[in-house]
């Protein structure tokens, strides 16, 4: 009966319904879990099991010309960490909280801080704040929205360019736009308008650009207004709102004759940008400070910006400047052939904001944010409740998920225990086994590698291993090894000593590089690093020859995956490394170390052979045995050796850099190829070389010598070293006359003998690859106000200051080709240690044979036993004996003529030459600080070089 009722089966046929209809829904949503999204789950499954790795290459090594590594490979123990080992559960991420703090509630922030803060004198309070925040690894940095053209620049161009007077005759219309152009405000002398206009159309920012000059009359202005002392100066208390940045501006242009190879000259101006919100939080801060009302402090900042930039206005430039943004209006209205340059300006703030998210305490207690407060609290000098407090006030709450939504990013919520363990383990650990380290350290590294992790550089993200240190103690890793990761949860829950001692650590096998000879070559060789954009990948060269032949030496990195399954871990895919290749160069190592230990023991040396003298001897202690030496092939201009005294090792460089810059004895500065000092005597056989190729003198011709240049006011100008008397060329360079060398100088004008000598090498970088080599200076009319700029009028008495190598600073690696233009027959040779694939364009001094072998014969008669002659001991003995070498000493002044009496800057000592002087393998120079006198401090040092290098070749030389 019941069954009958209508109601009753209304009510079976909607039940029926809405189970049809759920089973329906379960259907489809077990074919969208199995069929559409299936390969999606399988996927993450997967990634959840693998773990990626790169497989660096074995790095090329560097050779010398017999096959000897001077770099080698060595296997390195590396710690790194898997971030997903050291997360919380699931369930628990939901609880926490991320605090995030964008630019403008970072400022609010910095504006409650200022005035209960105290901050090191010169420091920043911005600066402070954030790298403190973002030097633990409970901290991400994400960036916010970039601007539509994060992208700044300005144009240059020469102010004749809108001169419409200089316009073509035929191009009348042309003129007529240049006219327009230079009437209107486009153009200017002032680089700061030209940039605000550039942020206004690139950036649509309503902003004030001002020099730091400015800047500061303008705060010292505030700092009278209101009464601020020394320790609260308005420089410093708004310095975090208005941050600074640094532009290269040229101060010439760059014409269409000089071209891309001769760029124009930059100078270094500090700028900073005005935003107006940052000028209100700014405002509200000194306001603080000062006890007044921030409108008041806007309006008095306000107007002493207009008068101190009324007061400092944009000095006269010989340039224009422009906005980039309007390329396209300025230069269809150019004329043909204009050079328009275009500098970018990089480093200025705002062009893509920066976002802290900082990762909350759990629930339940204190975590890594207390942690974090309390450390920051610490450093500022402020209660570390308060600094919590105010954190909260300014910054967002989010969840977790919220926070990867907003900002597409995985991001990591670490289980402060495991991070704990494994910092604090990882400090104690590595200071047990040597290697001390504090926990501050460790959380700087695992912040540092949290940023690899969360841009996934390089394919390296939470899951994979990520480089914390290098190079650890063999004991570490091997107990270590293996033991990385936690066990599973039933082991955890089951036994409470199962937890890994070092969460997320794994010991890894890395590439090294070791050094067979401890300190030689350490200004050349250089050292290697991790790629900052690919932190795991290979090792990448930074300086000296690893950084120059990189290239070659790097090879390609691999990969591997390994996949945790129940049977243990497996590879999954492995794709190998190929390996880079080795680089020869031209140098000798036995030659190397012989030329660095005879620089170390030149004065035991002279001793030996009875040069020294007690001049020598007390001239030590200002020279700290710091000297330079530099053989090579003269043929080719292959270096052999390249030494300096003295040296560091690369961990020296590492553990004790400070101390190396502050040492007196400049281990850090490479005297082989950085000119310090003029080249003295040394440097009249360039003198006479360039006489020869301009045809200004005979070298037969006698000329007379009366032992100074000329009187004046009752004293002798430039004294002559040598005796007064008649000489030719030849007996002049026996002698090393001073008058005969100015007197010939002076006769060939400085221009020439400036062209000369940048020809040879000297003021320019001349090796090919000698990384650290500087240009040194040939002074010239044009540049004499360099090193005179009290009185730069060039004088004859500069020129033949200069002919005697007085007006110059040179180095040993330029002066040794002036020896082997001589010893090859006038060719200019560049130096190299690695034998390019293309040999340099040979460029020869036009000087007849004849002549040339006038100036050979003067260099044998240097070492000859003769009167007067300078280098007469260096004489070859052992297997080198009858090998004649050929040369020219030199003692250079340096200091002013009251120190030189009171031997406060005693003479440097050079010798330059070749050998064997009959037929020349090999050019040298040799340079030793403060060593008094080339013949007497140089001889035994070449005399020992060149005895241990024909004592190796035989008097033939080296084969190429």
């Amino acid at each position: 009966m019941l069954a009958d009722h209508p109601d009753v089966h209304s009510r079976i046929i909607v039940l029926g319904l809405v189970i049809t209809a759920g089973a329906l829904v379960f259907v489809a949503r077990l074919f969208q879990l199995q069929v559409l999204e299936g390969g999606h789950y399988a996927q993450s499954a997967d990634q959840s099991r693998a773990i990626s790795e790169v497989i660096a290459p074995r790095r090329g090594r560097i050779l010398d010309r017999t096959g000897t590594p001077i770099v080698d490979n060595r296997q390195v123990y590396e710690a790194a960490v898997v971030f997903t080992d050291l997360e919380v559960t699931p369930r628990m991420r939901r609880a926490y909280s991320i605090l995030r703090l964008d630019e403008r509630h970072l400022g609010e922030l910095l504006a409650d801080l200022t005035g209960r803060v105290r901050v090191p004198v010169g420091s920043s309070l911005r600066d402070l704040v954030v790298s403190e925040l973002t030097d633990h690894p409970s901290v991400a940095i994400v960036s916010g929205p970039r601007r539509g053209d994060d992208r700044l620049a300005l144009l240059v161009l020469p102010k004749e360019t809108l001169n419409p007077y200089q316009a073509p005759t035929d191009e009348g219309e042309v003129a007529g736009e240049v006219a327009q152009l230079a009437e209107s405000d486009v153009f200017g002398e002032d680089p700061v308008a030209a940039l605000e206009h550039e942020v206004r159309k690139r950036w649509g920012l309503v902003a004030s650009v001002v020099t730091d000059e400015t800047y500061l009359a303008a705060t010292s202005t505030l700092d009278r207004d209101f009464h601020l002392d020394a320790t609260e100066r308005a420089a410093d208390l708004l310095d975090p709102f208005l941050p600074a940045f640094t532009v290269a501006l040229p101060t010439t242009a760059l014409t269409k004759e000089a071209g891309t190879a001769n760029p124009p000259k930059t100078t270094a101006v500090r700028l900073r940008l005005m935003v107006d919100d940052q000028l209100t939080q700014g405002s509200n801060a000194l306001a603080r400070v000062a006890d007044v009302a921030p409108t008041l402090v806007r309006e008095r900042l306000t107007r002493a910006l207009a008068e101190a930039r009324a007061a400092h206005p944009a000095a006269p430039s010989p340039v224009f400047f422009a906005a980039a943004s309007d390329a396209e209006l300025i230069a269809p209205r150019l004329p043909r052939g204009t050079v328009m340059q275009e500098i970018s300006i990089t480093g200025v703030p705002g062009a893509r904001e920066r976002i802290l998210l900082i990762q909350g305490d759990p629930p339940d207690g204190e975590g890594l944010y207390t942690q974090l407060t309390r450390r920051v609290a610490a450093n500022l000098g402020l209660d570390a409740v308060t600094l919590q407090s105010l954190i909260e006030a300014h910054a967002q709450a989010l969840s977790p998920r919220q926070a990867e939504q907003d900002h597409h990013l995985r991001l990591l919520v670490l289980d402060h225990e495991r991070l704990d363990r494994l910092a604090d383990g990882l400090a104690a650990e590595l200071t047990q086994f040597g290697k001390p380290t504090t926990r501050i350290a460790v959380d700087h590294l695992l912040a540092k590698a949290r940023r690899t992790a969360d841009r996934a550089w390089s394919g390296q993200t939470h899951r994979d291993p990520i480089r914390l240190f290098g190079d650890l103690p063999q004991p570490f890793a091997v107990r270590f090894a293996g033991r990385d990761g936690e066990p599973p949860k039933d082991l955890l829950k089951r036994y409470g000593d199962a937890a890994a001692d070092l969460p997320g650590l794994t010991v890894t096998l890395g590439a090294g590089r070791s050094y067979p000879f401890g300190s030689s070559l350490c200004h050349t060789l250089g050292t290697v690093g991790s790629d900052a954009n690919e932190p795991d990948g290979p090792l990448a060269g930074r300086w000296g020859l690893e950084a120059r032949y990189d290239q070659i030496l790097h090879g390609v990195a691999g990969s591997r995956v390994r996949l945790r399954t129940p049977n243990g871990v497996q590879i999954a895919n492995l794709d190998p490394a190929l390996d880079g290749q080795d680089v020869t160069t031209e140098i000798d190592m036995e030659v190397q170390t012989i030329a660095e230990d005879s620089l170390e023991r030149y004065r035991e040396l002279a001793a030996a052979l009875g040069s020294a003298t007690e001049r020598m001897e007390a001239a030590q202690a200002v020279g700290r045995s710091r000297a330079g030496f530099v053989l090579l092939d003269c043929q080719t201009g292959g270096i052999i050796a390249l030494a300096s005294n003295p040296r560091f090792t690369y961990e020296q460089l590492r553990t004790d850099y400070e101390r190396l810059v502050k040492d007196q004895a400049e281990p850090l500065f490479d005297h082989a190829a950085v000119p310090s000092q003029p080249p003295g005597s040394s440097f009249k056989i360039l003198t006479a070389l360039a006489c020869l190729e301009y045809e200004v003198i005979d070298p037969g011709h006698p000329m007379y010598c009366q032992g100074y240049m000329r009187m004046e006011a009752g004293k002798k100008l430039l004294r002559d070293h040598a005796p007064a008397g008649t000489y030719n060329l030849a007996e002049a360079i026996q002698v090393s006359s001073n008058v005969y060398f100015a007197t010939i100088g002076s006769m060939l004008k400085a221009e020439r003998l400036d062209l000369i000598a940048e020809r040879i090498g000297l003021g320019r970088n001349n090796a090919i690859d000698v990384t650290q080599q500087r240009p040194g200076v040939v002074y010239n009319p044009k540049q004499i106000a360099q090193q005179r700029p009290g009185d730069p009028r060039w004088t004859v008495s500069d020129t033949w200051r200069l002919a005697i190598g007085q007006n110059a600073l040179a180095s040993p690696l330029q002066c040794a080709c002036i020896a082997a233009a001589v010893a090859n027959g006038g060719h200019i040779v560049r130096p190299y240690l690695v034998r390019p694939v293309d040999q340099p364009e040979v460029v020869d001094l036009h000087i007849k044979k004849a002549w040339l072998d006038d100036v050979r014969h003067g260099m044998e008669m240097v070492t000859s036993n003769l009167d007067h002659s300078t280098a007469r001991l260096l004489v070859l003995q052992g297997a080198a004996t009858g090998i004649k070498v050929a040369a020219k000493t030199g003692t250079a002044e340096w200091g002013s003529s009251a120190s030189r009496e009171r031997g406060l800057t005693p003479d440097h000592a050079w010798m330059i030459g070749y050998a064997p002087a009959d037929n020349p393998t090999v050019a040298f120079a040799c340079f030793i600080n403060s060593g008094t006198f080339g013949g007497q401090a140089c001889t035994p040092v070449v005399k020992r070089i060149l005895e241990t290098y024909f004592a190796k070749y035989g008097r033939d030389g080296h084969a190429p």
